[in-house]
C-alpha cells in the first residue's frame, strides 16, 4: 500500500515538473514561445497572413522561420538568446509595387514566454537595380593570398521605359565593415534609423555625362582596378571593354594607383566617373569582406550642393576626419548589406528602409552577388516562355537562385529578365561562383 502510495506520489511529481518546464523540442533542449506582431505604418493596413518572419541567433547565426497567421502574428518555440528579427511583405497596387520591411535586432529571449512587436517601414520597389555585387576578388594563379583590387558593380533596369541615371550618385556606410566597432548603435539600436538617413562615408562617385539605361538593360562600373585584370590573374575579370564605366578621378584626391591604375585604353574618358571627397583617405575603401553599399540621386537639389552644405555633414563618433553625409532615405535608389560567411558579430549599418537583410559572401574565390529572377513576373512577360533557359546551377554551395532560371542564359536567349526587389538582401541575392562579366 505503501509502495504503490509512494510511485503515485512520484508520477504525480513528475507531471507536474514537467508541465512546468519550458517546452522542449525534439532535440531535447528548452525552448521558449516568442510571438512577434508586425505593425504596418498605418492604421489602415490590413494584416496579411503567410508572411515569413525570420529569426537569427546572434552568436550562432541559427535561423528560424514561422509565417503569420490572420491577425499578423508568428509564432515560435526557440531556445533562449539574443535574436534579430525581420520580415519582408511586398504589395502590388496597380502599378505601384509597395514593400513592408522591419527589422529588430535586439530581441533578447530568456525563460518566460515573450511577445514583442515589429514595426514595418513602406518602400516602392525601385526601377534601376544593382544586379550584381563583385568586391571580393579571386585566387592567386600562384597560389598565394589572392587579388581583390577589381571590384565592380553592374546596374540593371528593372522597369518597362528607359530611365535617366546621369544624377545617380555610388555610397557606402561607415563604418565600412559589418564587425567593426559601431559608435552608431544607441541602446541596441542605429540612431539614424529614426531620423530617416543614412550615411555616405568619405565620398561619393558620380557620372560625368548623360547616361540612359534600356529597359532589360545594364550598365557596368568598375570601382577598382578598370584594367584586363586576367592578364596578371586569370580568374578575375577583364575590364578593357569600351561599353564600360569607370571610377578614375586622382584630381579628387582619391589616386591610390594600388586601387585606380590608369584605366585601360579601351574606356573612353567620357565613361570616368568623378568623386566628391569630404573625409581622408587616398581610396575609396570599399570593405572587400562586408560593405554596406548604396545608390542614391539628389532630389530638388544637386549633389554639389548636397555635398557643400555643412547641414547635411555627420562626424562619425564626433571625428571630423570621419565625414559623413546625411543621405535622405527617400533619395536611396537600391542597396545591400554584405556580411562576410561564418563570421559572428556583424551588425547592420543599413536599416529597413533601405535594405532589411543582408547576403553572405566568401572573399578571395573569385564569387560574386549576383540578384535572384522574380520567377513570376518574368515567366508572364509575353514571348518570354521559350527563351527562358531552367535548372539554374551557378550558385555556390548552399547558394543558389530559388527561382531555378538561369538568367544569364536566358538574357542571351533573348528573353525579359525581372529581378526580385523587395529591398531585403536575404531574399534578393545569392551567392554565384563567378562573376556574369566572365561569361
Amino acid at each position: 500500500m505503501k509502495k504503490n502510495l509512494y510511485l503515485l506520489c512520484c508520477l504525480i511529481l513528475a507531471a507536474v515538473s514537467f508541465a512546468c518546464s519550458d517546452d522542449h523540442n525534439e532535440n531535447g533542449y528548452q525552448t521558449t514561445e516568442l510571438i512577434v506582431k508586425l505593425e504596418y505604418p498605418e492604421s489602415s493596413i490590413t494584416p496579411a497572413e503567410n508572411v515569413v518572419v525570420t529569426l537569427r541567433n546572434s552568436v550562432n547565426n541559427t535561423e528560424y522561420d514561422a509565417k503569420t497567421n490572420t491577425s499578423g502574428e508568428a509564432v515560435f518555440q526557440i531556445p533562449s538568446g539574443t535574436y534579430e528579427a525581420s520580415a519582408t511583405e511586398t504589395r502590388v497596387d496597380g502599378t505601384d509595387v509597395v514593400v513592408f520591411n522591419g527589422v529588430n535586432s535586439n530581441v533578447v529571449v530568456g525563460n518566460q514566454p515573450l511577445s514583442i512587436t515589429l514595426k514595418l517601414v513602406a518602400s516602392n520597389s525601385g526601377s534601376v537595380i544593382i544586379k550584381e555585387l563583385y568586391i571580393g576578388g579571386c585566387p592567386d594563379d600562384e597560389g598565394g593570398a589572392g587579388f581583390n583590387f577589381d571590384q565592380s558593380v553592374v546596374l540593371y533596369n528593372n522597369s518597362p521605359v528607359t530611365v535617366d541615371i546621369s544624377d545617380l550618385a555610388f555610397a557606402m556606410v561607415n563604418p565600412y565593415n559589418a564587425t567593426s566597432a559601431n559608435k552608431d548603435y544607441v541602446n541596441g539600436e542605429l540612431f539614424y534609423k529614426n531620423e530617416g538617413w543614412t550615411p555616405a562615408g568619405m565620398a561619393v562617385w558620380h557620372f560625368n555625362t548623360q547616361v540612359e539605361l534600356e529597359s532589360g538593360k545594364q550598365i557596368v562600373v568598375n570601382m577598382c582596378g578598370a584594367i584586363d585584370n586576367t592578364v596578371t590573374y586569370s580568374q578575375s575579370v577583364n575590364y578593357a571593354n569600351p561599353d564600360y564605366y569607370c571610377f578614375y578621378d586622382p584630381s579628387s584626391g582619391l589616386s591610390n594607383t594600388k586601387y585606380y591604375p590608369a584605366p585601360s585604353s579601351a574606356i573612353p574618358t567620357s565613361h570616368y566617373l568623378s568623386a566628391m571627397v569630404y573625409g581622408l583617405g587616398n581610396a575609396w575603401p570599399l570593405s572587400q569582406v562586408s560593405p554596406a553599399f548604396f545608390l542614391f540621386r539628389p532630389e530638388g537639389t544637386t549633389l554639389q550642393a548636397f555635398v557643400d552644405d555643412p547641414n547635411t555633414t555627420n562626424n562619425y563618433g564626433g571625428s571630423q576626419v570621419m565625414g559623413r553625409k546625411k543621405v535622405p532615405n527617400e533619395w536611396i535608389v537600391d542597396g545591400i548589406e554584405v556580411f562576410k560567411a561564418g563570421e559572428s558579430g556583424a551588425l547592420k549599418r543599413l536599416t529597413e528602409a533601405v535594405d532589411a537583410g543582408y547576403i553572405e559572401t566568401t572573399g578571395r574565390m573569385g564569387y560574386t552577388l549576383y540578384r535572384n529572377v522574380d520567377k513570376a513576373a518574368t515567366e508572364a512577360i509575353a514571348g518570354n516562355k521559350d527563351k527562358l533557359v531552367y535548372q539554374y546551377s551557378g550558385g555556390t554551395e548552399g547558394s543558389t537562385d530559388p527561382s531555378g532560371i538561369d538568367a544569364e542564359a536566358s538574357l542571351k536567349n533573348g528573353a525579359r529578365i525581372i529581378y526580385q526587389d523587395t529591398n531585403n538582401s536575404s531574399k534578393d541575392f545569392h551567392q554565384r561562383a563567378k562573376s556574369s562579366l566572365r561569361n
